[in-house]
């Protein structure tokens, strides 16, 4: 069984983004060397590849992404590597569970909106991360045999992991779950959803575009009818409109990271980034 795990630990594993590196890390632990491609904090939006990267990429014995969906800029790259790339959201589960939760928004998102009907941020919500979970094992049993009893361990313990998890954050979000609140960026929806949260609506379905005039104004006057306690930004990308939005109305603004930027890799990151994700919503729509 060391052997095993020794020759297991040698697979080096590159993911896209933050997010997936993190699940990766916290399911395989040290049954494989991690890396991640982007730097902390590049938006997946709106990125352009370095030689180093594609070496990288190229480097690794498996490449995991979240696919053209959400890294359109990585299709040339993926489709020249010598070993398959992995892209999570063409992978069945990993890819369905969100069709829902883009009907109510589809009316006034539909003309901009690049995201092809399904939210693209998967590792938003528990059950998708485990569905991402279980492609990378799968992939990881068909390429290394001989170590599939150690992948399918790790799956099966990450999945127990999330559940205790799921089950405390379910509990504590209830408490807010009536709170009307804005996001910066359409990239939560998954997790608003899981957790039956009152999310009123987004400022802008891609980061890199500002939100149009009537945009700003349907969304200042719900502001001001007092439908909404919070408004949530994100590190990434600076976003002055929300500034002058909230001027002079009782407001709180809170931050929400959806790269993942302040989170350790290691054991129980991914945990972790749910559950600072929990305690954002928690601290910014409880507060007096």
């Amino acid at each position: 069984m060391s052997l095993q795990t020794a020759n297991a630990g040698q697979v080096r594993v590159l993911a896209s983004i933050k997010p997936i590196q993190l699940i990766a890390q916290d399911m395989l632990g040290g049954l494989a060397q991690i890396g991640v491609l982007l730097p902390p904090g590049s938006s997946p939006h709106h990125y352009s590849l370095k030689p180093s990267s594609i070496a990288q990429m190229h480097d690794a014995d498996l490449f995991i992404w979240g696919g053209p969906e959400l890294e359109l800029f990585l299709t040339k790259t993926v489709s020249q590597l010598e070993h398959p790339a992995l892209a999570l959201l063409e992978g069945g589960e990993a890819h369905h569970h969100a069709e829902a939760q883009t009907a109510d928004t589809e009316a006034d998102t539909h003309h901009d909106h690049d995201h092809g009907g399904s939210d693209p941020h998967f590792w938003m919500a528990p059950e998708r991360a485990l569905a991402a979970a279980d492609l990378i094992k799968d992939r990881l049993v068909d390429r290394y045999p001989e170590n599939a009893a150690l992948y399918e361990q790790a799956y099966n313990d990450f999945a127990a992991r999330l559940a205790v998890t799921d089950q405390q954050l379910q509990q504590q979000l209830k408490a807010v779950g009536d709170t009307g609140f804005y996001v910066f960026h359409d990239a939560f929806g998954s997790f608003v959803t899981h957790y039956q949260l009152n999310q009123l609506g987004y400022f802008t379905v891609d980061p890199g575009r500002k939100p149009g005039a009537r945009r700003l104004s349907e969304i200042r006057t719900a502001l001001e009818t007092n439908q909404a306690r919070c408004v949530f930004v994100e590190p990434q990308f600076k976003a002055p409109v929300v500034d002058s939005l909230i001027r002079g109305l009782d407001i709180r603004v809170g931050r929400l990271d959806p790269l993942a930027v302040a989170i350790d890799v290691g054991p129980d990151g991914y945990s972790n980034y749910l559950q600072s994700l929990a305690e954002s919503f928690t601290n910014c729509l409880s507060g007096e």
